[in-house]
Order: C-alpha cells, then structure tokens, then sequence
C-alpha cells in the first residue's frame, strides 16, 4: 500500500484505508464474525422461514392502535396520530434499502392484525425521536416515529427523519444499537447515535438515511445477503443506473452518503460532476472522500467495484485486486491500479496537461493499458518519436528522470505551438512500446 505517501493529503480516511488494505481477511473476517453479531440483537423474523429462504414481512400504518396500548407501553399520555403520506413514502425507500441488503422483502398488510410491523406517530416534548422494539415471531412490533420532531414530518434523504425510520426499521428487523457499548459511529452504522466525526468522517450538513457498513454485515448475519441485489454493471452517483435516489447525484451541490452493497456486473463509481478533490478507493470495508465529505462512501464485504471516475479536482483513485477502468478527469490526479490489469482512460488531452499533469504510480507494461482511443480520430496515425518534431504528425515521447525516477509520456496533437499538448507521469522507469496503448488507430516506431 505505497499510495498512503503520496498522497496529498494525509487524512483519516486514508489512514482508516491503509490499516483495512494492511489487515484484508481478517479485517473482513472480524466485520461479518465479531462485530456484526455485537450489532445484531439475535433476535430476528426468521424462525417462521426456512433456511436460507427469503423472509417476508408484513407492515401496515396503523389504522387501529389505540391510545390504551401506546399508554400501556409508554405509561404516559401522548397524542397517536397516523403517518402522512411523506412518511408513508420514506418508510417504504427506508425499508426498500433494508431489503436491498439483506434476504428479506416487505409486504403491505391488508390490515393491522395481520402485520408483523407497525407504524404509528407519537407527539409529545421529548428527546427521543422513534422507538420500535426487536422482532416478535408470532405477535407484531410496533414502531413510534415522533410527531414532534420537524425532519419526522416530512422525512427524506435530505434530512434527519429519513435517517430516524431506517434506524428503527433497523430495530424492529432485529439490530440494536452500535454505538454502546462498542462505540461505532454512523460512518460505520446507522444504529448509532454516534456522530461520524467521531471516527474522523465528515458529512457537513447531511444526513445518513441507508444502513452502513456494519448494519449491512449485521442485517446479513440475521436473514443471509440478498444475491439478486444489483447484479448487472451499476453506476452509482453521476449517470446512475441504481435506481435508488441515495446512490444518485445529478448536480455538483448533491451530497452522496451510501455503503454499496452489490451483487455482481462490473461496477462504477462515477463521481465526474465533483470539483473538490477527491480520494475514491474501490476496495471492499474501505471510504472515499467524495464531493467535499470525507469518508461519506463505502464499500460492503464480499462487494466488488470494478471502475472510477474522478471530477475536474486534483482527485487520488486506488483501485482494487480486479481489471480496473480508472478515470481521472480533469486536474492533477494520482492513480493506483493495486493490482489486476487496468485500464488508464484518458478522454481529452485536458485531463493530463502539462501544467498539471497525471501520475501513475504502478503501471506494469504487459498488463496495464493507457486508453487513448476517445483523443484522437481514427485516421491519424501516431509514431514514436525520441523528441518531439511538432510537425503537425500526432506524436508520442518518453523521457526518463533518474533524480525523480519519474517517466513521463509526452503527447503531441498539432504544431500550433512548441510544446505537448498531453503529459503523464508514471513512477520508475519505463520504456513504453505500443502493447501499453488502447488507441483507435496505429501506433509506429
């Protein structure tokens, strides 16, 4: 794991990534065998199932719950009242996204007799924003969201309310809280009352409404993964093919906050629309600091993504053990294949100038690829030159710095002026023939 000094900026993040990377199976290991039992309350719906079989619940938002049975319970006076249709709404994304994860799926009961859970508001001054109890097999489990609390009335992504259903529906599935006595915080797990800044995250002014990384183990641990989740090629944030609004950004200002968890394709976080910087790593239990948070993105256990595309800041991509795509766009980036054989896809010349050029820090001649196809059209043929003639011929030039041990590809498209019009850097020495090239036309000597 050489990336950690070369980075940038030396941040939590990365240092929470490099002991991750360092420990690899038996970080894993202790995520789905030690801690997500620690989350878990070991109760759970699936003792009316078979083994290994989808648990279907039922849900209503009550129609008939009394006043008697909420008093009975909370042994004081409040006043019920039904949910509104935008709670209605976030409360089935909240517990879409516990099905998405988990082998479990929801069903609308036609009354609330028949419901394994139920929904109903409370109002009255306090500090408790829901209360849901663990699974009842046999019986049902009420959830209580707080009338009281403003984001509860009107729930979503965008602020506390759409965090406060998932985390109840959480309970009510059978997970309890994560913040004590282990201290988690909810960059690892929405059941925590934990703020991420404790564990060095940062999300700003947003809000966490989908289960995180140790949830995901930990719901899993209860009902098995959910396998059919996702299991052709998904693109999450820019250009999302996710379907789900929490994986999405359509405007530089969205803020994303998500463990991903898939299933199978080949994957890509595409994070273009970002001007900050940005440290996107593609290894599984391990954050990236995307669109100015810092460690607001996660990967689950047992995920794999395949590709990154970085925005116009000086962005650090890592990738992982699989064929990567990495993709730096605009600005000074710093990329890591990490292993496998990657693909390094450039789609303009402005992505690598020479003002601020690119740096590849492992590329293996023979496995590793520069893509150069979408730069240039496919009737120009490109030589390899020793200098640069700026003669109009589209060129390519290598030249090695011993002091730096830095090899830079220098790329030349006209003759307009005495200089590349493309630059990359590439640590160690190098001696580039046209095997390391994706190109749409012919590459000679």
């Amino acid at each position: 794991m050489m990336f950690m000094s070369y980075s940038r900026e030396y941040s939590n993040t990365i240092i929470k990534n490099e002991q991750v990377m360092r420990r690899g199976i038996h970080y894993k290991n202790e995520v789905k065998g030690v801690i997500a039992p620690q989350i878990s309350s070991r109760q759970s719906w699936k003792e009316n199932t078979i083994h290994n079989k989808n648990t279907n619940l039922t849900y209503s938002f009550s129609r008939a719950y009394t006043l008697w049975d909420y008093d009975r319970t909370f042994q004081q006076n409040a006043y019920i009242s039904l949910f509104n249709p935008a709670q209605i709404h976030q409360a089935k994304i909240a517990m879409q996204s516990w099905a998405d994860v988990a082998n479990i799926s929801f069903t609308e009961a036609s009354a609330d007799s028949s419901a394994n859970i139920l929904f109903l508001n409370f109002q009255r001054p306090s500090n408790v924003a829901g209360y849901a109890y663990y699974p009842n097999p046999g019986s049902f489990s009420p959830i209580w969201i707080n009338y009281s609390f403003s984001d509860n009335q009107h729930p979503s992504r965008l602020n506390d309310g759409g965090g406060v259903l998932t985390h109840e529906i959480g309970h009510a599935l059978g997970l309890g809280h994560s913040h004590a006595p282990h201290g988690y915080t909810q960059q690892m797990s929405v059941m925590s009352y934990l703020s991420e800044q404790g564990s060095g995250a940062n999300y700003g002014q947003h809000y966490l409404s989908t289960p995180q990384m140790y949830d995901i183990a930990a719901i899993q641990y209860l009902y098995g993964a959910n396998l059919h989740t996702r299991t052709g090629d998904t693109v999450y944030g820019f250009n999302s093919t996710s379907y789900r609004d929490h994986f999405t950004a359509t405007h530089a200002s969205d803020a994303l906050i998500f463990c991903v968890w898939d299933a199978g394709g080949n994957d890509t976080f595409d994070f273009s629309g970002y001007k900050q910087n940005q440290m996107i790593n593609l290894n599984e239990l391990c954050f990236s600091d995307v669109g100015g948070l810092k460690g607001n993105v996660s990967i689950a256990a047992d995920v794999t993504i395949e590709n990154a595309i970085g925005g116009s800041g000086h962005d650090d991509i890592i990738g992982n053990h699989t064929n990567n795509i990495l993709t730096g766009n605009g600005g000074s980036d710093q990329l890591w294949g990490n292993g496998g054989n990657n693909t390094f896809r450039y789609a303009s010349a402005r992505d690598s100038m020479t003002t601020s050029p690119d740096t590849i820090h492992d590329f293996k001649s023979g496995r590793d690829k520069i893509d150069l196809s979408q730069l240039m059209p496919s009737t120009d043929r490109v030589i390899f030159v020793d200098r640069l003639s700026f003669n109009g011929q589209t060129e390519m030039g290598q030249q090695y710095n011993e002091v730096a041990d830095i090899t830079y590809l220098m790329i030349d498209f006209d003759a307009q002026v005495s200089e590349c019009d493309m630059m990359i850097k590439f640590t160690g020495r190098h001696h580039f023939t046209a095997n390391d090239f994706i190109l749409s036309t012919s590459l000679t000597a």
